[in-house]
């Protein structure tokens, strides 16, 4: 994220920096770093300064510097250990880097006989990561993909589907990142299309991203556009959905919020029979089947025949001669 290094620069330079010397020391063209400025200028706490009759300086206003006086409670501190740690997976990332940096200035005001107290906070509470993908390898893109999305940059990029095995490229107007399940996700218009499209971070293999501004589209917010989801990922069609779930795991179920616009109502006889209007398919079909003999997905009469196939086909496979044939 160079505009969020930018800033983490600028903060550490008390006597501020021209954009020549910013990017020089980010590795960037001068004209690059003066519309990240002129961003940043509009949406954060940077001053532009004279410095004698042509150069420029930059830096960070003092009203905003004087955060640095804030003290934390003993709660604050859990709360900046507890996202750090949540966000695990995402180490590699500026957004990690910070808030580790954060988390070490603390231990830095702690007395040195006590500086064990931050590791502690583990013993407070604690993450168990499984599953996520390792981001390392993929920060400039996060880094080329923030800044496009900030000022508005059409961008292209070179896609692996591996389900469909394809690589394909496409031209993209960035909206947003979300990070769903351990894993950072992209939402963007593709051409000149109106509707969204979610592509998978890490299977971006390549992003150029250009000087061509474009326009947010009309009526297109990310959050409405999944609204129809079960997860994040929406198709064209939204359909009535209808699982019954078993007395024996109903209670679980009950305790859980899955979609805004579920409803739930329980049986006499301990059943609950669970509603959603929903596209996400291939979201809720592994969903139900997660759950065994114990949920039954009753309709859409469609998904219900295309679960049916799938669990025949897996106690056909387990009733093999042996394990691997």
């Amino acid at each position: 994220m160079r505009q969020w290094s930018l800033l983490r620069l600028l903060w550490r330079t008390g006597t501020g920096m021209s954009a020549l010397e910013l990017a020089q020391r980010l590795v960037a063209s001068k004209p690059t770093i003066e519309r990240d400025l002129a961003t940043l200028r509009d949406h954060f706490a940077i001053t532009e300064e004279l410095e004698g009759k042509q150069k420029k300086i930059y830096r960070i206003d003092q009203r905003f510097r004087e955060l640095e006086t804030l003290t934390f409670g003993v709660g604050e501190i859990l709360a900046i250990y507890v996202a750090l740690a949540g966000l695990k997976p995402l180490a590699g990332t500026l957004l990690h880097a910070d808030l580790q940096e954060a988390l070490d200035k603390i231990r830095g005001h702690i007395a040195p006989g006590h500086n064990d107290v931050v590791k502690e906070l583990h013993r407070v509470f604690a993450t168990h990561a499984r599953g996520f993908v390792d981001y390392h390898d993929h920060s400039e893109v996060i880094d080329d993909l923030t800044d496009a999305i900030a000022r508005r940059r059409i961008c292209a990029i070179t896609y692996r589907s591996p389900w469909k095995k394809t690589t394909r490229t496409y031209q993209i107007r960035p909206l947003q990142l979300l990070w769903y399940r351990s894993s950072l996700y992209l939402f963007a218009c593709v051409k000149e299309r109106t509707e969204l499209t979610t592509f998978v971070v890490h299977r971006i293999l390549e992003l150029d991203k250009t000087e061509m501004v474009f326009e947010l589209p009309k009526r297109l917010a990310v959050e409405e556009h999944i609204s129809g989801a079960f997860g994040i990922f929406v198709s064209d069609l939204v359909e009535e959905v209808e699982i019954l779930f078993d007395k024996e795991i109903a209670w679980r179920i009950e305790e859980q919020t899955f979609h805004p616009d579920e409803k739930k109502v329980r049986r006499p006889d301990g059943t609950l029979v669970y509603r959603v209007r929903s596209s996400a398919q291939w979201e809720i079909i592994p969903w139900v089947r997660s759950f065994g003999a114990l949920a039954e997905l009753v309709e859409p009469r469609v998904w219900r025949d295309v679960l049916a196939a799938d669990l025949e086909a897996a106690a056909a496979r387990y009733r093999s001669a042996k394990p691997g044939d």
